[in-house]
């Protein structure tokens, strides 16, 4: 939070076509049947938590211990919110006022308040230049304030081991304006520029589990020198394997500072840098129209990043702000919705009615078909990470044909590209002119890369891309030997050729249903023009999709990354009669979306089991609880109706869970 800008007393801060649905269910108490149907989509949710948990992310906001006794709050925190963020009461003068002497009554009160109503929790904040207590501040040797800092951070993180989803591990080192520097606290001052890196090692040592982000303002601008600055030493934290897994935009907007025009640009490159991006603490000043626009740009730039996964508003109700005359919140001082709040709720895909949706005959934003992006001549140490990490970021795959020899030297990256979910093809061993050789050595080339790829991921290509896209008979029979399919292109992006990121976005605007355009692994205009190539077939509803081995041609993915129905049918307890019948939601690259309709009975309770490794990580519109092993989750209605949704993290394993359903 801005410290000086605070008022007196301010304490700071898949696309789918058809779905399948599996339907279980019991017939009187004499047993269980289960049947495949279509179903229609579950209705939009109506509150922000709901919404956003079925886009896959969090919608929180940030919570004071002191008005936890107030009922009006209490109902719309608990309504709205599925994460929370203690205000003030994990800062320093307030868990540690003494050395060595920690308080965590306040704020124990939010954290047990969120984990009984299913809440995720952030941690806010562990080393920051303000709320530090004199006694850290009057610290005089280096030795002092480094084991003042990690006994600190040791202390407060075992205390929440386990309870955390993520941390602030570093508020606001960085000074505005445009040096770019580093803020002159006391831990700048006795430890210098390795204290950030120190507290985020000695973070990750203490709760392992828990997500370390980095949280500043003002670094909204994506060319600002204190958002480069930042940048940097996120990147430079990523190639030394400094243990940092997210950064925090706190977004505080105003008149005079507005969201800038690159935000989103802003998300996505942090994001290509292998880290989530998290809005920590949303207030935007205003009313009306204007302060409705402002924040339904924060959101649609959050949902466009997929490595975005979550949104935090700083307080309720406008008069519990920071800054309560600028009335920057999503509900006034009366907690009346806003127009803020109706656009942000639309954003994030939700109705402040339950309307029901008809099932699609076609997915509107694939109504124009799908094509194929591939990328050749990889894995490269210098740029496959960055390629991978921008492609998820904007909600992509790809088919990546990769040189034999490049990847044997470089089988990590070989099982990053399969682990973010891209198709891997065959591009030769060493990229030679095929049509000049003979057929043992063409032989040679194609089956020495198929059993590289085939050894470290554990299956054989079925593409193959010939170098330079030259072919003929001889080839052409081998491949087919190999049980290969030939890949040409039909757009070539020319980036081999020096195009500029903008040629390359032009050329790939010429894609239609079908088609294959050719780019490479290996140059920086190429990751570039990805954001824009993403829009550009978002705006003309087509999608990235798969090359079928039996056509050649780009296909909706149909390769087992789709969650698939494998029932395990019990009877379950009790008797009466209820269905319970799920549908699949949206996906992305480490977790899926699964709605659940329960029919035959408005008192339910319905028991879902997931599979090992994976791991529920959000639900929305029920009251949910879980076994010891937090596998088998129980769900009653909370009001919210009949249907109620999850997000469960593969792992790997994609699996729909087992569901049973009785009355209660």
């Amino acid at each position: 939070m801005i410290d000086n800008a605070s008022p007196p007393g301010r304490h700071r801060t898949h696309r789918s076509g058809v779905r399948n649905a599996l339907v279980i269910g019991t017939v009187g108490i004499l047993g269980a049947a289960f049947a495949v149907a279509l179903s229609a989509p579950a209705s939009a949710a109506s509150t922000l938590g709901a919404s956003a948990a079925e886009k896959g992310r969090y919608f929180g906001a940030a919570v004071a211990a002191n008005h936890l006794g107030e009922s009006s709050y209490t109902t719309v925190l608990d309504r709205e919110f599925n994460s929370v963020t203690p205000e003030n009461e994990m800062k320093w003068d307030t868990v540690e006022s003494s050395r060595g002497s920690f308080n965590f009554g306040p704020a124990d009160q939010i954290v047990n308040r969120a984990q009984s109503k299913g809440m995720k929790v952030r941690g806010h904040t562990l080393v920051w230049h303000s709320q530090l207590p004199g006694w850290v501040s009057g610290l005089s040797s280096a030795g002092d304030v480094r084991t003042a800092m990690n006994n600190h951070i040791n202390g407060v993180m075992a205390h929440y081991k386990g309870k955390i989803h993520s941390w602030d591990v570093v508020n606001e080192a960085f000074e505005d304006g445009g040096s770019g520097a580093r803020r002159n606290s006391v831990f700048q001052q006795r430890l210098g520029n390795g204290f950030i890196e120190e507290a985020f090692r000695t973070a990750r040592a203490a709760d392992p589990d828990a997500k370390l982000c980095y949280n500043d303002y003002n670094t909204d601008d994506a060319n600002a020198a204190k958002t480069r600055a930042v940048y940097n030493m996120v990147q430079d934290f990523k190639t030394r394997g400094v243990p940092i897994d997210c950064v925090g935009f706190q977004s505080h907007f105003n008149g005079q500072s507005p969201v800038p025009g690159n935000y989103q640009q802003n998300l996505a490159q942090f994001a290509a840098l292998g880290v989530d991006v998290q809005i920590t603490e949303l207030d935007i000043e205003g009313s009306g129209t204007a302060q409705a626009n402002s924040y339904r740009s924060v959101v649609n730039a959050c949902l466009a990043v997929s490595r975005c996964t979550g949104i935090t508003v700083w307080g309720i109700p406008d008069n519990y702000s920071w800054r309560s005359s600028g009335t920057p919140l999503l509900f006034d001082s009366n907690y009346n919705k806003k127009p803020a709040y109706d656009a942000v709720l639309t954003a994030l895909g939700g109705s402040g009615t339950t309307v029901p949706t008809p099932t699609p005959t076609t997915p509107g934003n694939c109504s124009a078909g799908y094509v194929g992006l591939t990328f050749d001549d990889g894995p490269n140490p210098s740029n496959t990470n960055t390629l991978l990490n921008t492609l998820t970021s904007n909600g992509v795959r790809a088919t990546l044909f990769n040189i034999g020899q490049n990847a044997q030297n470089n089988a990590s990256l070989v099982r990053a590209q399969q682990n973010a979910g891209m198709w891997i093809g065959n591009h030769s061993w060493t990229h030679p002119h095929l049509t000049q050789m003979s057929s043992s050595q063409i032989q040679s080339e194609l089956q020495q890369t198929q059993q590289a790829i085939q050894q470290i991921t554990g299956t054989a290509p079925k593409l193959f891309r010939p170098p330079y896209g030259e072919t003929n008979s001889t080839l052409k029979s081998i491949e087919q030997q190999l049980g290969l399919t030939e890949i040409i292109w039909d757009v070539d992006s020319q980036d081999w050729n020096g195009a500029s990121t903008a040629q390359i976005v032009q050329a790939a605007g010429t894609l239609q249903n079908g088609q294959i355009i050719l780019m490479h692994d290996n140059y920086s205009t190429t990751i570039a023009a990805i954001p824009q190539i993403v829009a550009n077939l978002k705006s003309r509803n087509l999608c990235a999709g798969m090359i079928s081995p039996s056509t050649g041609r780009a296909v909706a993915p149909t390769d087992g990354t789709n969650p698939t129905p494998t029932p395990t049918i019990t009877p379950p307890p009790g008797g009466g009669n209820c269905t319970a019948t799920i549908s699949q939601g949206q996906q992305w690259s480490d977790r899926f979306n699964l709605s659940i309709t329960v029919s035959g009975t408005n008192s339910w309770i319905v028991t879902v089991t997931v599979q090992s490794p994976q791991k529920t990580i959000a639900t929305w519109n029920g009251t949910p609880s879980w076994d010891s092993t937090g596998n088998v989750m129980t769900m009653r209605p909370n009001g919210n109706g009949n249907t109620f949704g999850m997000t469960i993290q593969h792992n790997g394993n994609w699996t729909w869970p087992s569901v049973s359903c009785r009355v209660g």
